[in-house]
C-alpha cells in the first residue's frame, strides 16, 4: 500500500501593515503686513475679523451695515436681539452700555483714561485697537450693577454661559492679559457667528489662541 504523500501547508501571506495617516501640521496664520491705507481694512485669519493692539485698524474703518440704536454691524445686531430676547425669557435683563464707537471718539476717551487713570490704561484700548470701531463688540450690563462685579450679577452668569449659543464670545476672560493685551472685562462680548462661537463654551480660551496667534 502506497502512502499518499501529504498536500504541503500553503506559508500565510503576512497582513501588510497598514500606513498610519499623517497628522496635518496646522496652518499658520498670515502675517499682518498691512500699512499705509490698507489699514483702512482689517486684518482677518480664517475670515475672522481681528483688532487689537497688535493689529489695529485706521480712522476710515466701520461697520459695512450699521444697524439699530448702538449702530452695530448688521449680523450681530441681529444676534443680539435673539439673545436678548433669550435672556428675558429667563427672567434675565441685559443692557448695552456701549456698542459702535468711531475712531475719534475712541481716542478722546483713552486719552481722558491716561490722564486720568493711569493706573487702570490697561482696561482702554487705544484708538484703531478697539473692536468697538468694527460694531461688532458690545459692552453688556443688567443696567446697575457695572465694572468687574457685573460678572457675578444674573446677566453676567448668564451671557457667561448662553453668550456663544447666539455667536458671542467673552473677548478678554480672566487671567490671559498678556495674549489679549488687556485685563479682564467680563462686559465686554465680541461677535464672530455661532459656528465659531460655540467652541469658547468654557470662556477661557482667547481669540488670539483659537485663531493661532498666541
Amino acid at each position: 500500500m502506497v502512502t499518499p504523500t501529504p498536500t504541503p501547508t500553503p506559508t500565510p501571506t503576512p497582513t501588510p501593515t497598514p500606513t498610519p495617516t499623517p497628522t496635518p501640521t496646522p496652518t499658520k496664520p498670515p502675517k499682518d503686513t498691512r500699512k499705509g491705507k490698507q489699514l483702512n481694512q482689517p486684518y482677518k485669519v480664517d475670515g475672522i475679523i481681528v483688532v487689537s493692539k497688535k493689529h489695529r485698524i485706521s480712522s476710515a474703518y466701520g461697520p459695512q451695515e450699521p444697524t439699530g440704536p448702538y449702530h452695530l454691524e448688521a449680523s450681530a445686531a441681529k444676534a443680539l436681539t435673539r439673545m436678548t430676547a433669550a435672556a428675558a425669557a429667563d427672567g434675565v435683563r441685559i443692557r448695552v452700555r456701549s456698542g459702535y464707537r468711531n475712531w475719534t471718539t475712541q481716542n478722546a476717551s483713552y486719552q481722558k483714561a491716561l490722564r486720568n487713570y493711569p493706573q487702570n490704561i490697561s482696561f482702554y484700548a487705544p484708538a484703531g485697537a478697539s473692536e468697538h470701531q468694527t460694531g461688532l463688540a458690545v459692552d453688556l450690563w443688567d443696567g446697575v450693577t457695572w465694572s468687574l462685579p457685573m460678572a457675578y450679577t444674573a446677566t453676567g452668569k448668564w451671557l457667561f454661559k448662553h453668550a456663544h449659543e447666539f455667536g458671542f464670545i467673552l473677548r478678554y476672560p480672566d487671567g490671559k492679559t498678556k495674549i489679549t493685551g488687556y485685563h479682564y472685562e467680563p462686559w465686554h462680548y465680541r461677535f464672530i457667528g455661532k459656528k465659531d462661537a460655540m467652541k469658547f463654551k468654557n470662556n477661557k480660551q482667547t481669540l488670539e489662541e483659537y485663531l493661532g496667534l498666541a
